[in-house]
C-alpha cells in the first residue's frame, strides 16, 4: 500500500484538514541550518490542534499527508527512546568528549517532539490514532 494514498485516505475518512503556514520569525539556528517551519493547524470535527515541524529548505510544498507522516515518526521516535530518556536523567552534569551541549539540545528536542506527539494523539484520541500509527508498522 502507497503510504501517500494511505495517509491521503485516513484524512479523508476522518474528516481531517489541515492548514500548513510557513512561520514568518523562523528560528534563527534553523535558519542557519538550511530548515524552514512551518505551524500547522489541524482541524476534525469538534477539535483542532497546532503543531509544528521543520524541513530541509529545499523541499517542495508540504502537504497534510507530510505532516501526519512527520508526526508517526516522531511519535515511532519518542516510543523508541523512551527507555534511553530514563537513562539520560541518571548520567551525570558533565561530558568526556566535549559534546554535552549538543547531547542536550538532542533531549531536548526529544522532549519536545514527544509533547507534540502526547498533543496530536489528544487530538485524534487513542483510536484513530492507533489505526494511524498500526498502519504503517508502528506500535502505540
Amino acid at each position: 500500500m502507497d503510504s501517500l494514498a494511505a495517509l491521503e485516505g485516513f484524512i479523508n475518512r476522518h474528516d481531517i484538514s489541515m492548514q500548513v503556514s510557513r512561520m514568518n520569525d523562523p528560528d534563527p539556528v534553523a535558519e542557519q541550518e538550511g530548515v524552514e517551519r512551518y505551524k500547522c493547524h489541524i482541524r476534525r470535527p469538534g477539535k483542532e490542534v497546532n503543531v509544528y515541524v521543520a524541513v530541509p529548505t529545499e523541499e517542495e510544498r508540504l502537504t497534510p499527508p507530510d505532516v501526519l507522516f512527520m508526526l508517526i515518526l516522531d511519535a515511532s521516535g519518542c516510543e523508541m527512546l523512551k527507555d534511553y530518556y530514563g537513562r539520560h536523567e541518571q548520567m551525570p552534569s558533565g561530558g568526556n568528549d566535549g559534546n554535552f551541549a549538543e547531547f542536550e539540545e538532542f533531549w531536548d528536542e526529544y522532549r519536545s517532539r514527544c509533547r507534540q506527539t502526547r498533543k496530536f494523539k489528544a487530538f485524534l484520541g487513542k483510536n484513530l490514532y492507533g489505526e494511524l500509527i498500526v498502519q504503517f508498522g508502528f506500535k502505540d
